[in-house]
């Protein structure tokens, strides 16, 4: 394995699987069957883990994502919580995942947070977007995370230097999203957060821009790609 300090998306091997695909893949490899998703949002990739035969517990602070992730993945458990409430009852987990999550995590917190996912589950698995790609570019008019994008990446690789997790495997792939056009676009980027609405508007002239300079047509839709590093801990013993 190259040096730590080396860049991770350059690092870790090429697949060729969507986020579902790779997560099961991993998960199957470390032998996990009860997992905990980490900040699971919508509930998207839990329903997707739990068609896969995985039993999945999500928990997310926000608790409208909750009510959206209980609706769309009913076979899954959920809980309007963030990892610093966990309760020990919900415990035994064989991994955790956290998708795109840690960079929504205030930057002092991001450590802690993966201390507490380690300690929560032997294993953890953390797919985080890369400050790259034709999606991150279209994205960056409305709200550019190119420094919360690196602080996630510095603190996995922190954690990881100083010795509080082993790296199992580091891979990345590419993530295609196609869309109907740029109205369909900002309305999935606002399921993250509803005030990208207004960030929209207001960087309407270099959102046109952008989507006008990076989407690839495939099929009458806007094809946008977004690297995606994803990185296997195991808690240091």
């Amino acid at each position: 394995m190259a040096a730590l300090n080396a860049d991770p998306l350059r690092r870790g091997r090429t697949l060729k699987h969507d986020v579902a695909e790779a997560l099961a893949d991993e998960l199957r490899a470390l032998g996990a069957r009860r997992v905990l998703d980490i900040g699971c949002g919508g509930g998207m990739i839990a329903g997707q883990l739990v068609a896969r035969g995985f039993e999945v517990t999500g928990i997310d602070p926000d608790a409208a994502q909750i009510d959206h992730a209980r609706r769309i993945a009913p076979a899954a458990r959920f809980q309007a919580i963030g990892i610093e409430a966990l309760p020990p009852e919900l415990g035994g987990f064989d991994a955790a995942i956290m998708v795109n999550s840690l960079h929504h995590v205030p930057g002092p917190a991001m450590q802690p947070a993966l201390a507490r996912a380690l300690a929560a589950a032997g294993h953890l698995v953390i797919c985080e977007p890369a400050a790259a790609g034709s999606f991150f570019r279209v994205m960056q008019p409305v709200e550019d995370e190119t420094a919360v994008r690196a602080e996630a990446v510095a603190a996995i690789e922190a954690v990881i230097a100083a010795r509080g997790a082993e790296l199992v495997d580091l891979k990345r792939w590419d993530r295609e999203t196609r869309f109907d056009g740029l109205e369909a676009f900002v309305a999935y980027l606002m399921r993250a957060d509803p005030e990208r609405e207004r960030l929209a508007q207001e960087n309407r002239a270099s959102l046109r821009r952008a989507w006008r300079e990076n989407i690839e047509l495939r099929d009458g839709q806007a094809v946008l790609t977004q690297p995606i590093i994803c990185w296997t801990l195991r808690r240091a013993p």
